[in-house]
């Protein structure tokens, strides 16, 4: 395949690598990218995908301010206090970030790489507090670290937007971007109870689209279902009554970025979305039937929509943060975004990238030469969606994007240009939990509904490796397996590099683990848990390169080909061309 690998430059040695990451910041029609369609099998199901406004947002990059920044201003004819997001330099490469002798750190919430964006935040954010201390007018509301910015409320009729621009720093100020839900038609139809098959082949294993994507023989072969893997659904909420969800953690916030909850008593999904998602991605087999793709791995819900079904930019940030911080999770899936390159969800997306964590984000249901973000930036995986016959449906979105054209200034290690989305799934007349049920279940399309398969396989990647691999091996896995039903050698703006597959994704991860860490026996001395004991020779060490029993192990080539993988992260990635 022609893939792009995140480690770097290039998605690691399996390909081209694919990654991507930058602020986007084009006039929003903020798009959950979700339901083309849904189709209630169950429940009335909400809300398909998600669009905003953001009239002071241009289509540029991270980093000093472009002449389209300061060319418009969200106080421009406002009166009162005005809400707004003042951004401040990203780090330079993210990647660097946590780096023992040059070496990423690996692992989700991976503390030094979280600490020094803690720090590189406060550091540039100092000068704007100490402003706002001293300025009638102008209140810092919220800190983030993982976006480097800062809410803050503003008397238009006090302070001016070149007031705010003038402060040490500050690269760019926009709004706190409303995002709502877009509902699609809903047509409701069939028995309001579970089929206790769900539409399975006869052995009632998994619904369909888990079995086309071969997650249940990604079971048997690496004999995980995705248990020590941890999956983070930022959505609409998650209904934990459902039987086939279980919620191991959750938070909600509201529209500042204020956690309100992280009780999972608490947890709930007005909408549907989001427990459908999550369903897809861990959701269990109480019917006889999975529903899930990983569904041993553990689930942690993030609401960043209110009872109205709105979100903001500093709600899904500060989701976002949660997650890689107090969920540590493995996976982030995100099935919303902004239509086109709305630049605000870049650094967040690389930031996140940094700490370990695989960032999974559907492309959009604006069809073709249309995407939204977070999938346009390049450190995200960006889903598209196939139908039962491995077509892309004509909702699903994907175009080629010319980085400066989009984002301006972009990061080095970007290519020129690059395709969305990188993978795709299925996301037509999908199967899984309704939420406001016990036992029923609900058919949706859209990215939204085929992000959550790709989630899903990257779990199962980090349980089959223990956690090994770092976030960039594991995205170049999924890229550079995935199956182009038409065997195109280069990816495309339709299937990206084709559709995901399960053991073969899977597999790769797993030749790419590095041997087990070095561990410290009940003497305190340290001990490689892989290597042979004393009797067996030097030969024998160097032409193992699997385990007894047919399980995979990990030789000579495949720890240094992991080594490339983590070193790589820091390089320019080959585009997604």
């Amino acid at each position: 395949m022609n893939g792009r690998s995140r480690n770097g430059s290039t998605r690691g040695s399996l390909g081209e690598g694919r990654a991507r990451s930058r602020d986007p910041r084009v006039r929003v029609a903020v798009a959950l990218a979700m339901a083309a369609g849904v189709v209630l099998v169950a429940v009335a199901a909400g809300a398909a995908g998600v669009a905003a406004a953001d009239p002071a947002a241009g289509s540029v990059h991270d980093g000093s301010p472009s002449t389209t920044d300061r060319s418009g201003s969200p106080l421009d004819g406002e009166n009162g206090t005005v809400e707004l997001v003042v951004r401040f330099d990203s780090v330079e490469d993210p990647a660097a970030l946590g780096a023992t002798e040059g070496v990423p750190a690996t692992g989700a919430n991976a503390s030094a790489t979280v600490a020094d964006l803690r720090d590189h935040a406060a550091a540039e954010q100092a000068a704007f507090e100490s402003f706002a201390a001293s300025r009638p007018g102008v209140t810092v509301e919220r800190e983030f670290w993982l976006a480097n910015a800062l809410l803050v409320t503003v008397d238009a009729g006090r302070v001016t937007a070149a007031d705010l621009r003038a402060v040490e720093n500050v690269a760019r100020i926009h709004e706190n971007v409303v995002i709502e839900p877009i509902e699609a038609d809903a047509e409701s139809g069939g028995d309001a109870t579970a089929n206790p098959q769900l539409g399975a082949d006869p052995s009632g294993r998994a619904v369909a689209g888990v079995r086309r994507i071969g997650a249940p023989t990604a079971w048997s072969e690496f004999d995980t279902r995705g248990a020590g893997a941890t999956v983070a659904v930022v959505d609409t909420g998650v209904d934990p009554d459902h039987r086939d969800i279980d919620l191991a953690g959750w938070a909600s916030f509201d529209e500042n970025g204020t956690l309100v909850s992280d009780d999972v008593a608490d947890a709930s999904d007005p909408d549907g979305h989001g427990t459908h998602v999550a369903g897809t991605a861990t959701g269990g087999n109480a019917s006889g039937t999975y529903i899930g793709v990983a569904p041993e791995a553990s689930l942690y819900g993030l609401d960043a929509f209110d009872e109205n079904g709105t979100a903001t930019f500093a709600a899904v940030v500060a989701s976002m943060e949660h997650a890689t911080t107090a969920a540590d999770a493995d996976v982030l899936q995100l099935s919303l975004g902004a239509n086109g390159t709305f630049r605000g969800f870049v650094g967040p997306v690389r930031n996140a990238r940094a700490t370990g964590t695989v960032v999974v984000a559907a492309v959009g249901n604006e069809g073709p030469n249309a995407s939204s973000s977070p999938a346009n930036a390049y450190d995200a995986v960006a889903v598209g969606a196939v139908d039962e016959e491995r077509r892309v449906p004509p909702f699903s979105g994907g175009q080629r994007i010319n980085a400066s054209d989009a984002f301006g200034e972009h990061p080095a290690d970007w290519p020129a240009t690059y395709v969305v989305p990188d993978v795709t799934a299925p996301g037509v007349r999908i199967a899984s939990a309704a939420a406001g049920t016990r036992e029923s279940y609900v058919f949706r399309q859209g990215t939204s509904m085929a992000a959550p398969h790709v989630s899903g396989v990257a779990a199962l990647a980090v349980a089959a490796t223990d956690g090994r691999v770092a976030a960039p091996a594991i995205e170049s896995a999924l890229v550079d397996t995935a199956v182009h039903p038409e065997n195109a050698t280069a990816p495309d703006a339709r299937y990206g590099h084709g559709v995901v597959d399960a053991p073969a994704a899977v597999g790769a991860a797993v030749e790419a683990a590095p041997p087990e860490s070095v561990a410290s026996d009940a003497n305190g001395t340290e001990t490689n848990e892989t290597e042979p004991n004393d009797s067996e020779t030097e030969e024998t060490d160097r032409s193992s390169d699997g385990t007894d029993d047919g399980a995979p192990g990990f030789g000579a080539v495949a720890a240094v080909v992991a080594v490339a993988f983590a070193s790589l992260t820091a390089v320019a990635r080959a585009g997604r061309e």
